[in-house]
Parts: structure tokens; C-alpha cells; sequence
């Protein structure tokens, strides 16, 4: 060995075998952030048309989506319908068994981006009120967000009702479930039902629609789209490499046409921007 490249090693503490050392180590945690399969959770009384179940399986818009999310980064995912509110607490804990660390379909909401890490915007609907054609004569007096503190509303526990400005008194009847929302609309329960537009709508193409001939609906044109969103558990241990490479696999996805491809499957006449 020439001395001058000796003596270089020798100023510089060179050690070979730690090298190698924090090489294996580096790649053992790759391999670790890769390997563990990634448990999602979804609202069991779905999400239509980005969550159905048809023939017996689990599909839709946003579980097609989230497949092509996961399949970019090439880590394994398991989906698991649960009640929605156990969803949103299991993730934010990363708690059950397995523990949840992702769920989907989620809006937006400062108290949301608080518990947990947001990923980029992967679809959008406008927000809507509904109201039964057996309770009102003609189109209720609605123009503006002000408008609906004159109403009272079925409501669905957890869902984010931030963007509507409106008191928790006037969720007069939480409702275990949408479909469950729009039974309580048509008997007089309630006044009208806050909503993304294009969800019971899309119920019209499954088994189990919301909402028939009798429901009426307009969009909030006063009210910025409602975007949605993949959330990452703050408390998992991979939580920040998560996001990153869902974000990057979103943009991919985006950008190469791939997930306008899936959501017109579902909306062809609106995709990812309903």
C-alpha cells in the first residue's frame, strides 16, 4: 500500500469494518420500513363509489387507489372495515390488533391535520345539502352557510361538518351511519343532511342505495371542494416515511394519468373532481 494513502487512513480513523457495519444497518431498516405489512381501515358502512363492496368484494374508486398507492411503494397493505369511529381512534393511537396506521377517505380538518400526518390530495367532491321532497313543498330558503343555522341536521358520528359553520345543537340526530341519515331525513326527523355531493349519488349504482326520487340535493357553490385524503398515524415508527412515499407514489399517480384512469371508472363524468 502506497504510504501516502496509509497515512490518509490513518488521519482519518478509517475503520473498514465500521463502514460495513452502518451499511448493514442502513439496509436492515429499509428493509424493516418495507417488510411489515401496512393495516388501512375504512368506514364498514362504506364509502360509495370510492368504497363499495360488490359480487361479495371489497372495491371501489379509492380501494382501486390505494392498491396503486401501495403497489408503487411495493410494501403490502390489508384493508379492514370497521365502525368509523374506532377507525379514526385506532389509527391516531396506532392501536388494535393489528394496530391500524393508515385510513382512508378522510376530509380535510385543522383538528384532523393536528392527529395525524395528511397525505396530498388524492380526490375532491363539492359539499351539498339534501333534503326529503315529502317535507318541503319547494326548495328550502339555502343560499348561503348562514342560511342552514334556520335547520336542523342529521348528522353521523365522526364525521367533519368544520366546513358548514354550523352549531353542534343543530345536529339533532347523530346517525350511526349515512344510510341510517337519510331514513332519519325522510321520516321528519330532521331537516336536511350535510354531505360530499357525489357519495349518495354514488350509492345509486350499488345494492344499497341512500337515496331515491324522493331526495333533492344542491351544492354549496359558496363552500371550496372538499378534498380527501389518505392519514398516517403520528405514533407509527415509519409515520414520516410513510407519508413521503405515499405522497410520491400520489403525484406519479397523478401525473401519468393512472388515477383519473381509476375514478372514471366510478364518476366518468367528473374522475378525481366531483
Amino acid at each position: 500500500m502506497p504510504q501516502k494513502y496509509y497515512q490518509i487512513m490513518r488521519r482519518s480513523h478509517f475503520r473498514p469494518g465500521r463502514y460495513l457495519l452502518l451499511l448493514i444497518v442502513s439496509f436492515g431498516l429499509i428493509s424493516s420500513l418495507h417488510a411489515e405489512t401496512i393495516e388501512v381501515c375504512d368506514d364498514e358502512n362504506l364509502w360509495p363509489p370510492y368504497t363499495i363492496t360488490k359480487n361479495g368484494k371489497v372495491t371501489g374508486a379509492m380501494v382501486e387507489m390505494t392498491d396503486a398507492i401501495f403497489s408503487k411503494i411495493d410494501i403490502p397493505h390489508s384493508l379492514h372495515l370497521t365502525p368509523w369511529k374506532r377507525c379514526l381512534y385506532q389509527v391516531e393511537n396506532f392501536s388494535g390488533e393489528p394496530p391500524f396506521e393508515v385510513f382512508i377517505n378522510g376530509s380535510f380538518s385543522e383538528e384532523r391535520a393536528k392527529k395525524y400526518l395528511v397525505s396530498d390530495t388524492i380526490y375532491s367532491t363539492g359539499n351539498a345539502f339534501f333534503y326529503s321532497n315529502q317535507n318541503f313543498n319547494q326548495r328550502p330558503e339555502i343560499n348561503s352557510l348562514a342560511d342552514l343555522q334556520r335547520f336542523s341536521v342529521c348528522g353521523v358520528h365522526g364525521y367533519n361538518y368544520e366546513m358548514y359553520k354550523i352549531k353542534p345543537e343543530q345536529l339533532k340526530v347523530t346517525a350511526n351511519d349515512l344510510h341510517a341519515a337519510f331514513r332519519l331525513l325522510k321520516s321528519g326527523r330532521c331537516e336536511i343532511i350535510l354531505n360530499a355531493y357525489s357519495v349518495p349519488f354514488g350509492s345509486l349504482f350499488t345494492d344499497t342505495p341512500m337515496i331515491d326520487d324522493t331526495v333533492s340535493a344542491e351544492i354549496f357553490t359558496e363552500l371550496p371542494v372538499q378534498t380527501f385524503h389518505m392519514f398516517v398515524s403520528r405514533k407509527s415508527p415509519r409515520a414520516q416515511f410513510l407519508i413521503d412515499t405515499i405522497n410520491d407514489s400520489i403525484k406519479e399517480l397523478k401525473s401519468n394519468g393512472t388515477a383519473e384512469k381509476i375514478f372514471k371508472k366510478y364518476l366518468p363524468d367528473c374522475g378525481t373532481d366531483c
